[in-house]
């Protein structure tokens, strides 16, 4: 097991969110965790990441136990998050935000060979390299946000809603990329991700997390065909 999440309960100041999430992620997987918006989602994430401390439970990444690790200590191990919003440098080019991802000392070693692949997956990215980030279209900005991510040499990339607000064209690109960045890469992957369908499409195990608390667990198909999922969350009748 690479990631477990054991019990954790967290929220922001009186508020609790996560009322004794569990889940798992295992090495070479793309895990998915859905759910309504304000369930506890992106929580999960900031906890995994170490954005939030939570208050009760624990969190392990490769047999250790990271609970009360920084951030900066965790992006070292290769646990990087690609928040929502894609959160990149406007006033800065392409090639200067992606520089920024390769954060860790082993990163920078490796930033040519990485910067080829980041190329390879995206190429529009190498011909916009020059242009600054907060002139790129939403699909572009999306791209760099992820490539930025694999800059920093993940071992569990984070995916925070990647295919917001983007046009089905672009949401499929996108998710044909994370797709190969775990099978080709060997990335694992654990994702947040509103298009609930595509997702299950491409995920080995998925979670649905409801009122901060993990509610139904399954194979990426078990769940595509499971009734409540089909209804509630792809519109579909049982």
């Amino acid at each position: 097991m690479m990631l477990g999440v054991d019990n954790v309960v967290a929220g922001y100041g009186e508020v609790t969110v996560l009322k004794g999430i569990n889940l798992t992620v295992r090495k070479g997987e793309i895990v998915s965790l859905l759910g309504a918006n304000g369930a506890g989602k992106t929580t999960t994430l900031k906890v995994i990441s170490g954005l939030l401390q939570p208050k009760g439970g624990r969190v392990s990444f490769n047999g250790h136990d990271i609970t009360t690790a920084r951030t900066n200590e965790r992006v070292k191990m290769g646990i990087i998050l690609v928040p929502e919003g894609r959160q990149l440098f406007p006033r800065m080019t392409v090639l200067e935000n992606l520089e920024l991802g390769a954060y860790t000392k082993k990163a920078r070693t490796r930033i040519k060979e990485t910067l080829h692949r980041v190329y390879e997956l995206f190429p529009i990215l190498k011909e916009r390299k020059f242009q600054l980030a907060g002139t790129l279209s939403g699909g572009e900005q999306q791209m760099l946000a992820i490539g930025r991510g694999l800059m920093a040499l993940p071992e569990l990339l984070l995916l925070d809603e990647p295919s917001l607000g983007l046009a089905p064209k672009i949401v499929k690109l996108v998710m044909d990329a994370i797709d190969r960045i775990n099978k080709v890469d060997g990335i694992t992957v654990l994702l947040i991700e509103q298009n609930v369908y595509r997702s299950l499409q491409i995920s080995d195990r998925a979670y649905i997390i409801e009122n901060g608390m993990i509610t139904l667990e399954g194979s990426g198909q078990e769940l595509l065909n499971e009734p409540r999922v089909r209804s509630a969350y792809l519109g579909l009748s049982a």
